[in-house]
């Protein structure tokens, strides 16, 4: 559990709440300590109302995993790491939190695949864009010099150079943004959910999904969600049996 919250993390607040959500937040850990996981999780929720924090959402996974709700935990440990990727603590307690789930899903991808996935995995969004608007700048002021002194010879390769890595750095933020193709991940959050050939309890059942499975929804029907395993099972699902990360 993490105990201290930087107020650097909400220096979009003002001082006064600043000084609200760092007492909410020792509040809530307190909570925590004292086994009241279920009233620790309600603040932590609260304090994510106004900023999402990383160390919120870990105590969150934290006190929702006490309480005994995996989904709810891994969907908080999964937001975590969205925001911080390399965060050792979230990372293991997420995986520990992933081998509870009492079904497991084959990952059938192409290795190439599961490995491109894997390393987009240690970065985030956001700096995914900033390393893109950078190396867009780069390219555009070694093209301004390059007009400017006309040395061909130097600057025609470096900005060859500058103009292969702005590409690769926008395809990385593509991937990234897009998840790489595979949509919008999702946590089952319901203990039992059954999924449907079709956007309709009418339809017939496909198959049966447990809590904490995460999923990535592909399309969308009012009141429902079209996902995808990783095993390459598909289906629909009532949206209140899944949560989006």
């Amino acid at each position: 559990m993490r105990v201290t919250l930087s107020v650097l993390l909400f220096f979009a607040l003002s001082r006064p709440l600043i000084a609200a959500a760092e007492s909410m937040f020792q509040d809530a850990n307190q909570l925590y300590q004292n086994g009241k996981y279920s009233e620790a999780a309600s603040i932590y929720e609260d304090l994510l109302q106004k900023k999402e924090v990383p160390e919120v959402y870990y105590n969150l996974g934290n006190a929702y995993f006490k309480d005994q709700k995996l989904g709810s935990a891994i969907l908080s440990y999964e937001r975590a790491l969205k925001l911080s990727p390399r965060d050792r603590d979230v990372r293991a307690n997420l995986t520990y939190a992933n081998r509870l789930i009492e079904y497991k899903i084959e990952d059938k991808r192409n290795w190439s695949v599961k490995l491109v996935s894997c390393a987009l995995g240690y970065i985030s969004l956001k700096e995914c864009w900033l390393v893109a608007l950078v190396s867009y700048m780069i390219f555009i002021s070694v093209s301004v010099i390059f007009l400017l002194i006309q040395r061909r010879l130097v600057f025609g390769k470096l900005g060859v150079a500058t103009l292969s890595f702005a590409i690769v750095c926008a395809l990385v933020t593509f991937l990234k943004q897009t998840n790489f193709g595979e949509g919008q991940p999702a946590i089952v959050t319901e203990e039992t959910v059954e999924v449907r050939y079709g956007p309709a309890a009418s339809d017939r059942l496909a198959f049966r999904m447990v809590e904490g499975l995460k999923v990535f929804v592909t399309d969308t029907k009012p009141g429902w969600y079209r996902l995808e395993l990783r095993d390459r099972q598909t289906g629909w699902v009532p949206q209140s049996g899944v949560t989006l990360v």
